[in-house]
């Protein structure tokens, strides 16, 4: 999920700093990440793990990290990894904002969600972190990293195929910003 840092397009545009210099920041979520993988990987292939992988669609309500009063369209790709010996599932995914004016968009996102008893749907909520890239047309791209909080429904979790919808708050540089979003998630393992 999937994500997304929240600051304003224009503060993206107006940095002086370089990538090389967000470089000790996305160094240490890389590494972090890795490291949970290397700890979560094991017991996850010796229970044989069930995992899902869909696309996304979704409306980023925030104006500030957009630059317009325009809501933009989010389109990306989701998996989800769920820890058979515990509630909880493992969510990697990336978002492009194909809209975007004067640049591109791209966010890459990692949370973890743990999911609420529910008979007819699956409630879940979540939290993690996302690295969001400004890429400005013929300027110095910039990067910024984020916290997300999130809550959503799949439908129909019986089926290999689920439908889902979901709320995320992001906050980034002292603001926030609300995006829903949802998708479908095609079952892969068990």
């Amino acid at each position: 999920m999937v994500f997304v840092s929240v600051t304003d397009t224009q503060d993206f545009q107006n940095q002086s700093r370089t990538t090389y210099e967000d470089a000790p920041y996305f160094l240490i979520s890389s590494c972090a990440l890795f490291l949970f993988g290397l700890v979560a990987a094991p017991p996850a292939q010796a229970q044989a793990n069930s995992w899902e992988l869909g696309p996304l669609l979704g409306v980023n309500f925030d104006e500030a990290y957009l630059g317009s009063k325009n809501n933009e369209l989010l389109i990306g790709g989701v998996s989800r990894v769920h820890l058979s010996s515990l509630p909880i599932s493992l969510n990697p995914g990336l978002e492009f904002y194909p809209g975007v004016d004067n640049g591109s968009l791209f966010v890459l996102n990692f949370d973890v969600q743990y999911q609420l008893e529910a008979e007819t749907v699956k409630p879940y909520v979540g939290a993690g972190i996302s690295w969001a890239r400004f890429a400005p047309d013929g300027g110095s791209s910039s990067s910024d990293i984020g916290l997300s909080l999130k809550g959503g429904l799949v439908f129909n979790p019986a089926s290999r195929t689920r439908p889902y919808g979901e709320a995320v708050l992001n906050f980034s540089d002292g603001t926030e910003g609300l995006i829903v979003r949802g998708g479908v998630l095609f079952a892969i393992g068990n």
